[in-house]
C-alpha cells in the first residue's frame, strides 16, 4: 500500500503531492482541504489512475481504485489482494540483496533501488506490477546484462501471473520473475499493526538471509532460459520450475516431443510442432510456467 499520492488542485492547475500522514492532520484540522485533496487523488502526475484513501485498518494508504468501466487495457493483481500478498511485497521492498532461484540457477540480486506497484506497458497493456528491481549488479555477472539491468517481480499468493501477461512481457523483452508464498510466510487477517510490522520484519530477514525460489517466466531471446545438458541416453533433459523435461525425437517424422511428469508427452504446443530441439527447448519454458501456475497444457 501506498503512503504517497498526487492529486490534482485545480485552483492552481497543478498537480501536487500529499501523504497520509498529511491528510490525517486535514481531517481534524481541515475537514473542507480535506474533503477536496480526498477526491482528487492519482497514482501519478496525470489522471489515468485514480486512487482512493484507505485510512483505517492495517493496510492504510492509497490504493488503486476499483475499474468498473470493463476497460481491459489496465491489469492490476493487487486491487482484490491478501494481507499475506501485501506484507510479503512489502517485505521484499525492503531488502538490498536478494537471492532468487529457478530451474538450476542461482542468482543474487544487488539492489539499487525498488519500486512498489509499479506501471508498465507490454504490448499495449497496462500492467501495475508488484516490484521493479533496478540493479546495481548481479551475481553471476551475466544476469546483469541478460535482463537490462532490471527486474520486475510478482508476487503470488491468490492472484497468479496469467498467460497473456507473461506472453506480452515476452514481447516487450521485459524479464519478468513469479514468486508463490508459502504458507509459513501467512499473515493472519484479525493481525494487530504491531503483530504486522513484526511479522513482516521477521519475513525480510528471512528473505536475506535465504533468498527465494519461483519461476523466471519470460525475456524475448533466442535460446531456452533453462540449462540444458544430455542425457546417458543422449536426449536433452533440463529442470524448470518443479517439473523435469526431456527431449525426444519422433520415430515417425522429422519433429521433436517433450517428455515430463509422469510420461507425459507434448508434440506440439499452440498448433505448432517442434521441428527442432530449439523449438522444444524455448515451450518447454512456457509450459513449465504454466505448470508452476496449475494451469492445464
Amino acid at each position: 500500500m501506498l503512503i504517497t499520492s498526487w492529486y490534482y488542485d485545480e485552483r492552481s492547475q497543478e498537480f501536487k503531492k500529499t501523504s497520509l500522514k498529511e491528510l490525517k492532520r486535514l481531517e481534524y484540522g481541515n475537514k473542507e482541504e480535506f474533503l477536496y485533496i480526498k477526491e482528487r487523488l492519482y497514482r501519478s502526475q496525470n489522471k489515468s489512475v485514480p486512487m482512493i484513501l484507505v485510512r483505517k485498518g492495517i493496510n492504510q494508504g492509497f490504493r488503486r481504485k476499483g475499474n468498473s468501466t470493463g476497460n481491459h487495457t489496465s491489469k492490476s493483481r493487487g486491487e482484490c489482494e491478501s494481507l499475506t500478498h501485501q506484507g510479503n511485497k512489502e517485505a521484499l521492498a525492503t531488502v538490498d540483496e536478494l537471492i532468487i532461484m529457478f530451474n538450476d540457477e542461482k542468482v543474487k540480486l544487488f539492489i539499487k533501488s525498488v519500486e512498489v506497484e509499479k506501471e508498465i506497458v507490454c504490448n499495449g497493456t497496462i500492467y501495475e506490477i508488484d516490484l521493479f528491481f533496478e540493479l546495481e549488479r548481479t551475481e553471476p555477472t551475466v544476469y546483469y546484462d541478460q535482463w537490462n539491468g532490471k527486474l520486475w517481480f510478482e508476487v503470488f499468493h491468490t492472484c497468479k501471473v496469467d498467460s497473456k501477461q507473461a506472453e506480452d512481457f515476452a514481447i516487450a523483452n521485459e524479464t519478468l520473475f513469479e514468486y508463490k508464498v508459502p504458507n509459513f510466510f501467512n499473515f493472519v487477517n484479525n493481525i494487530s499493526l504491531e503483530g504486522y510490522e513484526k511479522r513482516k520484519l521477521f519475513i525480510a530477514e528471512k528473505y536475506r538471509k535465504n533468498g527465494v525460489y519461483g519461476c523466471l517466466i519470460s525475456k524475448t531471446r533466442q535460446e531456452s532460459l533453462a540449462y540444458w545438458k544430455k542425457s546417458q541416453k543422449g536426449n536433452w533433459t533440463a529442470r524448470i520450475g518443479e517439473h523435469s523435461f526431456t527431449i525426444v525425437k519422433s520415430k515417425f517424422g522429422e519433429n521433436y516431443g517433450l517428455v515430463y511428469g509422469n510420461g507425459k508427452c507434448l508434440w506440439q504446443y499452440n498448433g505448432k510442432k517442434f521441428l527442432t530441439i530449439d523449438d522444444a527447448k524455448r515451450n518447454a519454458d512456457f509450459i513449465a510456467f504454466k505448470l508452476y501456475n496449475g494451469e492445464k497444457i
